[in-house]
């Protein structure tokens, strides 16, 4: 407890002074920001060497030939109220930013998003250089929208997701968002980050994103960022979260699809400008696999949301 306490004040350091000044990025600012890093980043360096090389206990080796998981329904009583969740973490890159959090969310939370997210599926979207949401092969799962506090439980994830970043509003948040891989569905080389000056004036950029596994029967349907190349000597301690293989040297490094855990990640640099070391992909499932995750996205404004009646139609210009 006191670990994580101490973990949680450093980092809090580091994204609080970012967004107190998230309207104007100031070059005093991102010395602030680096300062709070480099105190992060040197504990849970050190923190590594408490955990040793602790493997995480879920490990898929191979697809099965399991359908995807009807989840059971999670009532939920009134006076809910947020566990006392623990995690951990581990630091993977310095720059960009990028931290594993280890079971970040619980089995009843998993199963509580997917049993909201399943009526309401569509094919996903992206934003086009215009700032349109359109259909694209380029992404080619589905999409499901959590709309903002819809439930106790929702909200307490929110919270917590908040609260790694220093305790930001909930409001700067996009509301959560599922996603489902079924068999050669991915989401080909991205940026979270907008570069449509119309879309960062309204909603404000993308400034972290956190991707979070909660559920999956296939080790393959990786995360991978191509730009961060798998280095034995950096990464061979991560194997049991990275796909280590006869190929690992000639890819960037690649995140197998434990549930529970989740990616976060910086998309900016410390000049505010998109990091483009954050190009990443999400890999399809070889045969009979599938992935669900979740997207969280924090923003350097207030998120507007709309109600799921009211969301906009996509253009298909597959």
């Amino acid at each position: 407890m006191f670990i994580r306490r101490i973990s949680t004040v450093l980092f809090c350091i580091s994204i609080s002074i970012y967004l107190s000044n998230v309207n104007q990025i100031q070059e005093k600012v991102f010395k602030g920001i680096k300062l709070g890093l480099e105190l992060t980043i040197r504990y849970l360096m050190d923190l590594h060497l408490y955990f040793g090389n602790e493997f995480i206990e879920s490990k898929i080796s191979k697809c099965d030939n399991k359908t995807i998981k009807q989840p059971d329904t999670i009532k939920v009583q009134n006076g809910y109220k947020c566990p006392d969740h623990q995690y951990k973490t581990r630091m993977i890159s310095r720059s960009p930013l990028i931290i594993y959090i280890e079971k970040f969310l619980t089995e009843d939370e998993m199963k509580h998003l997917i049993e909201l997210a399943e009526p309401w599926f569509q094919p996903s979207t992206i934003f086009d250089k215009d700032g349109i949401l359109v259909l694209d092969k380029h992404r080619t799962s589905s999409t499901a929208s959590i709309e903002r506090h819809e439930t106790p439980i929702v909200k307490c994830i929110e919270q917590r997701f908040a609260e790694f970043q220093g305790n930001v509003d909930v409001e700067y948040l996009e509301p959560l968002q599922v996603v489902k891989y079924v068999e050669t569905q991915e989401f080909k080389p991205h940026f979270d980050w907008f570069t449509d000056l119309d879309a960062i004036d309204k909603i404000g950029q993308r400034i972290t994103t956190f991707f979070t596994y909660l559920q999956s029967n296939c080790s393959q349907a990786a995360t991978e960022f191509l730009n961060i190349k798998f280095n034995k000597v950096l990464h061979k301690r991560f194997c049991d979260i990275l796909i280590c293989d006869k190929n690992s040297a000639e890819r960037g490094i690649r995140f197998r699809p434990l549930a529970g855990n989740s990616i976060f990640w910086f998309n900016i640099d410390e000049q505010g400008q998109g990091d483009r070391l954050t190009i990443h992909a999400g890999r399809p499932p070889i045969k009979d696999g599938y992935k669900i995750g979740l997207n969280t996205w924090t923003h350097t404004k207030r998120v507007p949301v709309k109600l799921r009646i009211n969301e906009d139609k996509p253009v298909n210009r597959s």
